[in-house]
């Protein structure tokens, strides 16, 4: 489905709400700063494999040491990284879902064993359900906050249960957190909740961000011990990430304007989610308001599934069934699917009058 629907939305001309891809460029200060390094000839070879040290040093400020930072090819990389160092064969993964499509395929490519821990009601915590998943194959959970494709951020409950886990169990936590800086405000993450840094791994990215998803410029945090083995890891996978692209984005995330920069791209971001979100209650289409503006929910009142493959082809709009974000079928999300909402407001307005008309 992640492939169809976008392959049905290019052979057909519809918009492609489906992927979460802006359709407008980075901001200035990101492309003034590519502009400024690219005359370095220094850019243009190999750096240290963990990462350019701004660039560390920018990721790791208020957070950590540097030498607890490592640089990826994207937040995908640093998470198939980190499973490779945290897992061995048939060690077990527990995976809350609904969940990222890459993060099952992490766990199995390094040999582990994906344990769904399901959330079937969209109001629910996990928390409750996590202990009854644990076996003594346990080594590591993933979880996402804010979480693709929700749009919400963990609550209290959920985190102080990721925290358990870890204190009393030794199971590390994986938090993909590459939706954090398009919140109004800065949520708490596994930095805070997760005492033991051993027992932590926060990922994220300037792919949202920054808009720019396809810089591929990610990274890991994690306590010494498990930042060498992800390290060790990811030398003999891309080596060294893209540096001019590094070297630009420690330019912006270095700089004392970053929080306008980023805060300028979430602005626009919930501002535009939200007439989006508007337009489709106008139209009939319930939607459940996210704290996070990149991705929205909404109910179609059909199978989801059947929905977004006749409106891709006959509404010229495609979209995704938020069930295929499971890895079993869940009744109570049947008619629910998730837009991306990433887009320019033209783009968005185009949409609402083609499922206005056609849905």
């Amino acid at each position: 489905m992640f492939v169809r629907i976008p392959a049905l939305a290019a052979r057909h001309g519809a918009i492609n709400l489906a992927q979460g891809v802006f359709d407008h460029g980075p901001p200035a200060e990101l492309l003034a700063a590519l502009a400024a390094v690219s005359a370095d000839p220094g850019v243009h070879q190999y750096m240290p494999s963990a990462g350019v040290l701004a660039l560390r040093e920018a990721v790791a400020s208020g957070y950590s040491a540097e030498t607890e930072v490592t640089v990826t090819a994207g937040a995908t990389e640093a998470l198939h990284c980190t499973m490779a160092a945290l897992l061995s064969p048939g060690d077990e993964a527990l995976v809350v879902e609904p969940a990222y499509e890459q993060y099952a395929p992490a766990v199995v490519a390094a040999g582990g064993v994906p344990v769904p821990v399901r959330l079937t009601s969209l109001d629910g915590s996990f928390a409750s359900l996590l202990a009854g998943a644990v076996t003594p194959r346990t080594r590591v959970v993933v979880v996402n906050s804010p979480w693709n494709p929700l749009g919400r951020v963990l609550t209290d409950d959920e985190w102080d249960a990721l925290a358990e886990l870890a204190s009393s169990r030794g199971i590390v936590v994986v938090s993909d957190e590459t939706y954090e800086q398009l919140l109004t405000s800065r949520p708490r993450g596994v930095l805070d909740v997760v005492a033991d840094p051993e027992l932590r791994v926060k990922i994220s990215s300037v792919s949202k961000s920054l808009a720019a998803t396809g810089w591929r410029v990610g990274w890991a945090i994690a306590g010494p011990g498990l930042t060498r083995r992800i390290r060790a890891v990811h030398q003999y996978v891309t080596f060294c990430p893209a540096v001019p692209l590094q070297v630009a984005a420690a330019s912006v995330l270095g700089a004392s304007t970053v929080d306008s920069v980023t805060g300028a791209v979430a602005a626009g971001l919930h501002e535009r989610a939200g007439w989006f979100a508007d337009a489709l209650t106008g139209i009939g289409i319930a939607t459940k308001p996210a704290a996070s503006p990149f991705y929205l929910l909404a109910d179609v009142g059909e199978p989801a599934s059947e929905w977004c493959d006749r409106v891709v082809v006959d509404g010229g709009v495609a979209a995704l069934p938020l069930s295929v974000f499971y890895s079993a079928p869940v009744p109570e999300v049947d008619r629910w699917v998730r837009f991306a909402v990433c887009k320019r407001q033209e783009t968005l307005e185009e949409a609402a009058t083609r499922l206005a008309t056609r849905h």
